[in-house]
């Protein structure tokens, strides 16, 4: 009796423990994180009773969580990359719909403008539409100003995700330290299994990698070791290593993300991949910065070619042209770390050649290096010493320094970044929009050869003596003289540059012809300046003179329409995997309310049958006792 009522008894314990694990389950059905838990029962050790051995009853030898941990990484791993790519796509729509816009966009405002400048060609002499060039040339201006500031915006979103990401990981971080702690204490005590410890731990972890890929390593005592980048700890067993959001070397209001590593803080954001973080840090120093340089790359190109060529021309009132567009000098940073208090300063010499590159210089204390910005990259084809005198030319960019530095100093230099916002129209005057060309060449009355002259093609808008006035006679029919001066031979169709002037004569001369090049005075009707104003959307302007500003203002919507698309696409993908791998985690892990209902009704009966089975050795207890009375 006395083996009967302790079978019965300890089958009633167990029972009872497996409904309280079962009720568990049901009250965490919609805990995000929670795994099932399952009773694990094993016999108790027999009793010896001569050569046999009778059974003691029943005992909980675990109570377990139902976990794959292969899955959990896998789902670990798929959030980080989904939080990633949303993120990118997030910010890349905005940046799509800013420069895309068939009404604002560049591409729309760029439309305007020029077909403004063809409205001055038809009618040179029309007030109203100089008035409306301007007006439109104010408003590529404004699009450009508010297409920098969006940029500048985005900017800016990335630096407040950045900071509540940063101080969302330390939390997190803390978090699993602490569960860490209670975990290794709770592993200490034996028969102890901290389930519901290592559920609030795991989803810990998936918070992490929802805002930084991390790689995470258990320890012996149960506590897990987190890493972040190319192997910097944030967590080690009860301790944690806090991240900052800290102030670019380079670039005020830019922030970066940064370690204690070695007793120094350290920037590791070029290190970071993975969640919503990774994502903003890949999508700042990658889409938004190519789309600012190459954004200022197009507005230089606009505002230099327009200049130039205004200037090449007159205007209503007989007076050479001047600039539309104010132009920024480009912009250099000197690091915060910098030993010496040197600058640099740099200007544009040849737009056509500049690619639109940040460039890294550092200097070792002999000698200077030069990187590419984003990607790292040696820069080679440098020439100059870098001093005023002597400055460094790459990339149709000169930059020198204005005085003496330390070894270890560095510098940024971006030639076409803060272009976009700089760009200013500074013309206001409609009758200084310089229509007419700035010279004209005539044809002597006397002449009786057949020699023709072409019109006058402003070349060198700069030179002093561009107005001046020039005879061409000549002396054979292959031999002429400039302003009854030297001997020059001619050749029919070969060009003359004279002056900032170039002509081409062709045909057969007669001694004594000549031709005049001199100012184009009262021409209130010419448009051959103007012409080549509104000509300049469609010239080869950049890439060496391989791409016009309209090429590469369909490009650059192009580039950033198929980035956003990819990165949709991406999203779309990634979150798909998502899905199915939480659904994998879940079939496994999750808490099926069916299963619940079957167990709690299996564990019921269990538990009244070993009641009844008590009750009856409580019985044959009181009829033993019974017969003794």
């Amino acid at each position: 009796m006395g083996d009967m009522l302790g079978n019965a008894l300890s089958g009633l314990i167990a029972s009872q423990r497996a409904l309280a694990t079962t009720s568990h389950n049901i009250a965490n059905v919609d805990t995000e994180g929670y795994s099932r838990q399952k009773v694990d029962f094993a016999t108790r050790i027999p009793q010896q009773l001569g050569g046999m051995s009778i059974g003691s009853g029943v005992t909980v030898s675990s109570v377990s969580r139902i976990y794959d941990g292969f899955t959990a990484g896998q789902l670990r791993s798929a959030q980080a990359a989904f939080s990633s790519v949303d993120a990118s796509y997030q910010m890349a729509s905005q940046l799509d719909n800013a420069l895309a816009d068939p009404e604002l966009g560049v591409g729309a405002a760029l439309s305007r403008f020029y077909n403004s400048v063809q409205g001055v060609a038809d009618d040179p002499s029309s007030i109203t539409s100089r008035q409306l060039m301007l007006a439109e040339a104010q408003g590529l201006g404004d699009r450009f100003a508010d297409l920098s500031a969006q940029l500048d915006g985005l900017s800016r979103e990335v630096n407040v995700r950045i900071s509540t990401a940063v101080s969302d990981i330390n939390d997190l971080a803390q978090q699993v330290a602490d569960i860490n702690k209670l975990i290794s204490t709770a592993n200490g005590k034996p028969g102890s299994m901290p389930n519901d410890l290592l559920d609030q731990r795991d989803q810990a972890l998936v918070g992490l990698n929802e805002l930084i890929g991390i790689k995470s390593i258990e320890q012996e005592d149960g506590s897990v070791s987190v890493f972040v980048g190319n192997g910097e700890a944030i967590v080690l067993g009860e301790r944690t290593i806090k991240m900052a959001a800290v102030n670019n070397a380079f670039e005020p209001g830019r922030l970066e993300v940064a370690m204690n590593l070695g007793g120094n803080l350290s920037v590791v954001s070029s290190n970071i991949s993975g969640g919503s973080l990774g994502g903003s840090l890949n999508f700042r120093d990658g889409l938004l910065d190519e789309t600012r340089n190459e954004l200022g790359r197009i507005s230089l190109a606009v505002a230099n070619s327009m200049n130039a060529q205004n200037r090449a021309g007159i205007d209503l009132r007989g007076n050479q042209g001047g600039d539309i567009f104010s132009i920024p000098e480009p912009v250099a940073y000197r690091s915060t770390n910098n030993v010496s208090a040197t600058e640099v300063t740099a200007q544009i010499t040849d737009l056509s050649q500049v690619t639109g590159d940040n460039i890294l210089m550092r200097y070792s204390g002999t000698s200077w290096s030069f990187f590419n910005e984003a990607s790292g990259a040696t820069v080679t084809g440098v020439s100059g010493s870098g001093s005023v005198a002597d400055p460094f030319q790459l990339n149709g960019v000169q930059f020198s320094l204005n005085g003496p530095v330390s070894a270890g100093d560095q510098f940024v230099l971006r030639p076409t970044a803060g272009a976009t916002g700089g760009i200013k129209p500074i013309l206001t005057d409609p009758a200084a929009i310089a229509a007419a060309a700035a010279t004209r060449s005539l044809s002597s009355g006397s002449n009786i050869g057949t020699a023709k002259i072409s019109e006058t093609d402003v070349v060198d808008s700069s030179n002093a003596n561009l107005l001046d006035p020039v005879n061409i006679e000549f002396l054979t029919a292959t031999s002429y003289q400039i302003n009854g001066s030297g001997s020059f031979t001619y050749t029919s169709g070969s060009e003359l540059t004279i002056n900032g002037n170039r002509v081409v004569i062709s045909g057969t001369p007669v001694a004594g012809d000549q031709f005049s090049i001199g100012p184009n005075t009262n021409a209130v009707g010419d448009n051959r300046n103007i012409l080549k104003l509104a000509a300049t959307e469609s010239s080869k302007l950049l890439n060496n003179g391989a791409t016009s500003v309209q090429d590469a203002v369909n490009g650059l919507v192009g580039d950033i329409a198929v980035a956003t698309r990819s990165a949709q696409i991406n999203k779309q993908s990634q979150e798909n995997l998502l899905n199915q791998t939480r659904a994998r985690h879940q079939s496994i892990s999750g808490v099926n309310l069916d299963e619940e209902a079957a167990n709690l009704l299996k564990f019921q009966q269990a538990y009244q049958a070993a009641a009844q089975a008590t009750s009856i050795a409580n019985e044959m207890f009181q009829t033993l006792m019974g017969a003794f009375r």
